[in-house]
């Protein structure tokens, strides 16, 4: 089977919104140069985007300033091409909304770990453009920006629900 559908009414994002809408890892590949780099980072889903409290200072950082395409994925097949922006400090007025959700969903640890008098504390809200996820024995490849998604069924291994051994 294979179904063509708009990104509105395909269920991408109740599917997105489902797995990642809490405190998730999550890979982050960038570039400099050429030269992939990948790591981990905490993270969650809302509104449309990943959202990410880090620091100025880090590598990953540097190069989404150098360059804004990363991409996002779960280390299983779930993957995700965005667009990087950094938001700017947490105290800063256009942050304080997802501020507010930062706070909730990373309730247990936000204030612990984050220092927010420093300057070089940040948001970065990453959007994806297109990408792919699975579910129920569905694959759904979809790009947003032409506002289009295939869905197709699903023969091999991948559709196994994976979770994390730590």
């Amino acid at each position: 089977m294979m179904v063509k559908a708009d990104i509105k009414n395909s269920g991408i994002f109740d599917i997105i919104i489902e797995r990642y809408s809490e405190d998730t890892v999550l890979l982050i590949a960038t570039a400099k140069d050429n030269v992939p780099s990948v790591r981990c980072v905490d993270t969650f889903y809302y509104d449309g985007s990943f959202w990410i409290v880090t620091d100025l200072n880090c590598n990953y950082v540097k190069e989404i300033q150098g360059n804004e395409y990363v991409m996002i994925s779960d280390a299983g097949h779930n993957r995700f091409w965005c667009r990087a922006l950094i938001t700017g400090h947490p105290l800063d007025d256009n942050n304080k909304f997802i501020r507010e959700i930062f706070m909730k969903v990373f309730q247990h640890w936000y204030k612990e770990v984050n220092n927010e008098e420093l300057d070089s504390v940040c948001y970065i809200k990453v959007t994806p453009y297109k990408g792919y996820i699975h579910k129920d024995k569905l694959g759904y490849s979809f790009n947003i920006d032409n506002d289009s998604v295939t869905i197709s069924d699903i023969t091999h291994h991948i559709d196994v629900k994976l979770k994390p051994f730590w």
